[in-house]
């Protein structure tokens, strides 16, 4: 995509992102992203753009240390699957939870977080299952709710639709159902009823009265929780989706978490991967870890080994492996990280209205890629380079321009590594 396409206020908060945080943002990613064409290309001819079309089902992991882009990629893989029309919910997990200690933990992490994408560039994404059906019925009656959608031929051939589709679980079918209902006519009550019941909420004695009235009944718990989570999935894919990306990006909380916790989250895990590929028709379920996590916990539990070691690594050639590796990319290190910086140059430039020395600045990039790379040996370089280039494409906008020194550039990404290293994840 050209420079000439991205919109000076997204310009500005992708330089804004990356000057302040080093972190990926969350909307403009495809206007600097390089390296992993083949990866994304290979996901998309073998998965998205067919197999999970027709209701197939798989795995990914995705291999990377802290700070090597991996949540850069699922940014990438996220937009790729809007643009097939796909369902994305993307699960960032602190170091301290995660949910594979419980099975309902899964679903409700999937609920929470199920996005809502405007296609306009500036608007914030929303996550949570009920703004998702909220935005989704919305689409289809094609404006606002009022008692006339009722009787609208969208709306009549959206239930008929839902009611036609095989739902493993018929009180979620029913669920799904009344709460588009009661959006429509306005039921408060009912719409919290539900709310809690489809989030996997506790829910009180007056809403399972108020659920009884509109035909559901049970609950969600640990045990029938997959069962929900494929009906989730068949729903999605009743509603004209393509079906649902599931983006986990886990940082380090896996490599560590050690003893009893860890075999039950491993085995959870086990049981979140056999699922996907079994009973989610149109999922992929895709997981972003540490290298030291495939190295040092998989191999402890030989169920899950099986399961996710692989003699290769995915590419076109491979793409049954289900490790797509970071440290393979389509570009060696030198150059991924001077390609990134020649396309930060002309975003800086439109997010600032300023026009700067290219050549000076390309060489600037250069300069810090290898010092990143060679020195700082203990702190994650592509980050640790991305933050510090726009930080000093700033600096040389409001000063004069140059072309720094090695002694500069060690200057310059040292300032940057206590601010990367300060509240963040230690890197391995």
């Amino acid at each position: 995509m050209s420079e000439a396409t991205i919109s000076r206020p997204l310009a500005r908060s992708i330089i804004e992102v990356l000057g302040s945080y080093g972190t990926p943002p969350a909307r403009g990613i495809q206007h600097f992203n390089v390296g992993n064409d083949s990866l994304l290309n290979a996901l998309d001819e073998f998965y998205l753009s067919s197999y999970l079309q027709e209701g197939g089902a798989g795995y990914k992991m995705v291999i990377g240390d802290y700070g090597s882009g991996k949540s850069h990629f699922l940014y990438c893989l996220r937009d790729m699957a809007w643009t097939r029309n796909f369902a994305v919910a993307k699960v960032d997990l602190s170091p301290v939870e995660t949910p594979y200690n419980d099975q309902k933990l899964v679903y409700q992490a999937v609920a929470s977080n199920l996005i809502w994408h405007e296609s306009d560039e500036m608007s914030s994404d929303e996550t949570g299952l009920m703004r998702f059906l909220e935005g989704t019925l919305t689409r289809v009656v094609g404006g606002a709710l009022s008692l006339e959608t009722l009787n609208t031929p969208l709306y009549r051939g959206l239930i008929d639709t839902l009611e036609a589709t095989a739902i493993d679980s018929p009180a979620y079918q029913t669920a799904v159902i009344a709460y588009f209902d009661s959006l429509i006519r306005g039921h408060d009550e009912r719409i919290d009823s539900l709310t809690r019941w489809l989030m996997g909420e506790t829910t009180s004695p007056a809403d399972t009265k108020i659920l009884r009235e509109v035909g559901v009944t049970g609950k969600i718990f640990r045990t029938n929780a997959f069962r929900m989570l494929r009906s989730l999935c068949q729903v999605i894919r009743a509603l004209s989706y393509s079906g649902l990306i599931l983006l986990f990006d886990e940082v380090d909380r896996m490599a560590s978490v050690g003893g009893k916790a860890e075999k039950l989250a491993t085995d959870t895990l086990r049981e979140v991967i056999d699922r996907t590929r079994e009973d989610l028709p149109g999922a992929l379920f895709v997981y972003a870890v540490p290298p030291q996590f495939i190295n040092d916990v998989v191999p402890k539990y030989p169920a899950l080994q099986q399961r996710v070691r692989a003699p290769g690594r995915f590419s076109r050639v491979n793409h049954f492996s289900p490790l797509i590796n970071l440290d393979h990319l389509d570009l060696n290190e030198d150059d991924l990280m001077l390609a990134i910086g020649e396309k930060l140059i002309p975003i800086y430039e439109i997010a600032f209205d300023a026009t700067l020395d290219h050549t000076i600045q390309q060489a600037n990039a250069v300069i810090l890629a290898n010092v990143a790379r060679d020195v700082f040996l203990d702190v994650s370089h592509r980050r640790l380079f991305v933050k510090s280039f726009v930080v000093e494409l700033s600096r040389q906008h409001h000063g004069e321009e140059h072309t720094i020194t090695e002694a500069e550039a060690q200057m310059i990404l040292r300032g940057q590594v206590d601010a990367l290293m300060g509240g963040e994840t230690p890197p391995y």
